[in-house]
């Protein structure tokens, strides 16, 4: 499947439903990294969804690019990014060669999304979940800790 930037994807959760993530772009640093953002949004297949606001963000990550490219992740339109680089400075970030954001497999960021919302506990990961989320914002009020 191709993907581009601003392209919303569907991130399935345990309960049947989907978290929604954003490619922010591509080839983050390595040309089947992409860098996305991963929302608090819970969709169905027929949800039209709406520009993320920046607080609707919880993680920005790199990740590798299989289940979007291989339709596990299916594609859910496209539409503005969120002012990310007022959070993160992405190009410095890039231009260091991302030290502080690896890249990560698809099946994290799924048991990521289905913790905040409430289907995964929190703590499986260790402190890895902790890692992934915004700094700057708070554990998901969902959360099973």
């Amino acid at each position: 499947m191709i993907y581009a930037q601003a392209d919303y994807f569907r991130i399935p959760l345990l309960d049947g439903q989907f978290g929604v993530g954003q490619v922010f772009e591509v080839a983050a640093g390595d040309e089947n990294a992409l860098f996305c953002g991963i929302s608090t949004i819970r969709a169905d297949t027929t949800t039209d969804i709406a520009p993320f606001d920046l607080p609707d963000v919880i993680a920005m990550v790199r990740v590798q690019d299989t289940a979007i490219a291989g339709g596990d992740w299916p594609l859910a339109g496209f539409n503005q990014i969120p002012r990310f680089r007022s959070v993160l400075n992405y190009n410095g970030a890039k231009a260091l060669g991302f030290p502080d954001m690896p890249v990560l497999e698809p099946a994290v960021i799924e048991a990521f999304t289905n913790a905040v919302h409430g289907l995964y506990p929190w703590d499986a990961f260790g402190p890895l979940f902790d890692q992934i989320k915004r700094s700057d914002l708070d554990t998901p009020p969902k959360a099973i800790r």
